[in-house]
């Protein structure tokens, strides 16, 4: 059977169990780090209630997904260009929403999406933190689950939380593992070498280690400035690591020729079960 390389966008969810852990941070870096490898990539804010993205971006945007659900702009109205050439959709922050999507909004977001991303590569999804049944079911529909985890015992346990979650309610059972915050590199190895120990103890899953952002000062100064680290800060500790898990996602996706079709695959969301 012919072997062809994918030509279509692989979604990418980044969730962790709490806030934080720097969610977020990792999301708009990574797609920044991911568009400085060459890759196409859009970065959505999907965090409907405290959406930081654009402030780390260094962003105003005059629309948000809140703008485009209530039909007061369209998604052509709502990109934005960001650094490195990335396409940028902005979450909603402030009242008169909830942190998010209801089914009905997250079927409407993917498929007006949907057309886009046959001319992508990447899609990072920066989701709601926590285990919120609608923010599980945007979790799930990824390609992807990417999970960030810090080294503190709370992080250890939310993030277990929300493994299980994706498990039990959507039978997700593969993951990408970030250890951010840590000291080292063998810190980040450890913690997620722990971490993979105890979940697959009690979970039919397998785990995967993205790899590790260290602890690095100048996280914090970027977003002080209103800058992405990458752009910031390109030779700093942190940015040389997101540098690194970008590479390892950018490698080439080889599938048979018979499942190459673009498409954005909505899964069908599990009733009852949480």
């Amino acid at each position: 059977m012919s072997v062809n390389v994918v030509n279509r966008a692989r979604m990418i969810a980044v969730a962790s169990g709490k806030g934080g852990v720097g969610k977020t941070n990792v999301s708009v870096n990574l797609a920044v780090a991911l568009a400085e490898e060459g890759e196409r990539v859009m970065l959505v804010d999907c965090d409907m209630g405290l959406a930081n993205a654009a402030l780390l971006l260094g962003m105003d945007p005059p629309w948000t997904i809140g703008d485009l659900l209530a039909g007061r702009c369209n998604i052509g109205d709502l990109i934005q260009q960001g650094p490195g050439g990335l396409q940028f959709v902005p979450g909603h922050h402030g009242t008169g929403s909830g942190s998010t999507l209801s089914p009905a909004e997250r079927q409407k977001l993917l498929a007006t999406i949907e057309p886009r991303s046959r001319r992508l590569d990447q899609i990072i999804i920066d989701t709601a933190a926590g285990i919120d049944t609608s923010n599980l079911a945007l979790i799930a529909e990824a390609d992807e689950q990417m999970i960030v985890v810090a080294p503190e015992p709370t992080s250890f346990m939310d993030a277990y939380a929300l493994v299980k979650a994706l498990v039990v309610c959507h039978g997700t059972d593969r993951f990408r593992i970030v250890c951010n915050m840590v000291r080292s590199e063998s810190a980040g190895r450890e913690l997620f070498d722990q971490f993979r120990s105890v979940a697959t103890r009690f979970l039919d899953v397998r785990l995967d280690y993205a790899g590790s952002i260290p602890h690095d000062p100048f996280v914090r100064e970027a977003v002080v400035r209103k800058r992405c680290l990458m752009q910031a800060f390109p030779g700093s500790p942190a940015a040389k690591a997101f540098s690194r898990i970008a590479r390892g996602i950018a490698q080439p996706r080889l599938t048979p020729a018979i499942a190459a079709a673009p498409r954005l695959c909505l899964v069908e969301e599990i009733h009852g079960t949480c």
